[in-house]
């Protein structure tokens, strides 16, 4: 029996998954990139994510509590306990091919300009006054960061250790429709994004995202069943 095995991450507004780029791009907040200068998003961090959206839909499910643990393991582990492993979500296989092919041979400095112009391609600065500890302003001290551009969309590969009963394949469903924020600085709109399961050659996740967690749709949007 088919599963699902990826997961895409779109985002919808502007992201900061804050680390460290391939060769920095002078932000007070960078975002994290691989060795050809692409964002991803690391597989512990979206790996939290679900689990946190699995948690809250169980409770309002309680039947799901015992698919969390199997999904995603107990506590905050992400122990050899459980059935699903999470890939890092990156840019598609054909984007990383070509930069990987542009960089190859590259010496330097070419070949961090290079990187950096792939990162840029994807991020914009924003600019604002730093935020103090007490939550105010700071005054007459500007901060930049980095964030991810909206519309980038991310892939995730799933590893299932056994196959998924029905009841792990629907709270794993439920899980990604209720992340609906990744990074930082969520009180400010930053990082909403929309996650949907996905199955090979898959013409429409988002609709395999609602069969799999067992809802239907309607005029207004979806039901219950």
């Amino acid at each position: 029996m088919s599963v699902p095995d990826r997961i895409l991450v779109r985002l919808v507004s502007p992201a900061l998954f804050v680390g460290s780029s391939a060769d920095g791009t002078a932000a007070d907040t960078d975002v994290v990139t691989d060795e050809h200068g692409l964002p991803y998003l690391p597989r512990h961090r979206l790996a939290a994510r679900l689990r946190a959206g699995a948690v809250s839909a169980s409770a309002v499910f309680p039947e799901f509590a015992g698919a969390v643990h199997r999904l995603f393991g107990r506590g905050r582990s992400h122990g050899r306990d459980r059935i699903l492993r999470v890939g890092h979500a990156v840019t598609g296989e054909e984007v990383r091919s070509a930069v990987a092919h542009a960089l190859a041979g590259r010496t330097e400095p070419l070949r961090s300009r290079l990187r950096r112009s792939v990162t840029e391609a994807y991020t914009t600065l924003e600019s604002g006054v730093e935020i103090g500890p007490r939550g105010a302003p700071e005054a007459g001290r500007l901060r930049t960061d980095r964030v991810l551009s909206p519309g980038l969309v991310l892939t995730a590969a799933l590893t299932w250790s056994v196959p998924p009963a029905p009841d792990d394949r629907r709270c794993l469903a439920m899980a990604c429709l209720a992340t609906a924020q990744i990074g930082l600085k969520a009180t400010r709109g930053r990082g909403r994004v929309d996650v949907r399961l996905a199955f090979p050659e898959d013409p429409d996740p988002n609709a395999t995202t609602l069969a799999e967690a067992g809802l239907a749709r309607s005029g207004d949007g979806v039901v219950v069943p």
